[in-house]
């Protein structure tokens, strides 16, 4: 038999809020002693009673618990990454800004480690030129697309723009961590996310091989990917995720690449 829960954590906080009451109440009541401190206990029993019952009154059922949210993609990733190491794809993922395409930023998996001069808006398949690879959607794209429709997102202008922009969308519009900072040694961009919601989901990827991640990257990794490619204009590369599973936390470093053409349409392809 599968087990529900029975309460949700508001629900109990009421009843351990209802319960103080009565103690304090009823120890207000025996000791009988008309001082100061029977007037506080009665007072901090009225109160425990008064939230108790506003907790009760406005209390919802859980939302979707966010460990089993954060399991519905991974075998898809894990899939996907399987089928590009059979082709042969052994490269870490680029995050590449694309002009006059339906989707503005296009995720390139080489072969090896390069990036290609051009991008195609139709093809999978990326094998002239001298870096073959696997062209794909990014995962967050469907959220980036949610943040302009319903928060009004819109393109940073910058780096310290695009560094805010990641920051403010992990920890308070999406509410995905309990904080994210983003720094830059060098020529790399070090993101550090703190309790990270829909770490169960990482770890598991990241159990079955440290590879996917960087291959073909899911979740906030490819959501900071995608806001750093379009803030910056220039292609963005992962070079490394790492978890912590104490403070359920990730670490992404990021690099950019050169600038490229890009465009809609790639005849050259269409064979």
């Amino acid at each position: 038999m599968i087990k529900h829960r029975e309460y949700n954590d508001y629900q109990v906080s009421a009843i351990v809020l209802l319960a103080a009451s009565l103690l304090l109440l009823l120890a207000a009541t025996v000791l009988n002693r008309s001082d100061l401190t029977s007037a506080t206990l009665f007072l901090c029993g009225v109160a425990s009673f008064m939230a108790g019952i506003f907790l009760l009154t406005f209390s919802k059922s859980d939302p979707v618990d966010t460990s089993i949210v954060s399991l519905l993609p991974v075998m898809g990733n894990i899939n996907i990454s399987r089928i590009l190491s059979d082709l042969g794809v052994k490269g870490k993922a680029w995050f590449i800004p694309v002009e006059g395409s339906d989707y503005k930023i296009k995720e390139f998996i080489p072969v090896s480690e390069g990036i290609p001069n051009s991008i195609s808006s139709d093809f999978s398949f990326i094998i002239d030129g001298s870096e073959p690879g696997i062209q794909v959607i990014p995962d967050a794209i469907p959220l980036l697309d949610l943040l302009v429709e319903r928060h009004g997102y819109h393109t940073p202008g910058g780096e310290n723009e695009t560094f805010t922009a990641i920051k403010e969308i992990s920890e308070d519009i999406l509410e995905f961590c309990d904080s994210a900072e983003v720094t830059k040694d060098g020529d790399s961009v070090i993101i550090g996310i703190k309790g990270y919601r829909l770490y169960p989901g990482c770890r598991y990827v990241a159990l079955e091989s440290p590879k996917i991640c960087t291959m073909h990257p899911c979740g906030i990794c490819s959501l900071a990917a995608c806001i750093m490619a379009e803030g910056l204009s220039i292609p963005i590369k992962i070079d490394y995720i790492g978890i912590d599973d104490a403070t359920r936390s990730l670490r992404i470093i990021m690099t950019s690449g050169p600038a490229h053409q890009s465009t809609g349409e790639d005849p050259g392809n269409s064979g």
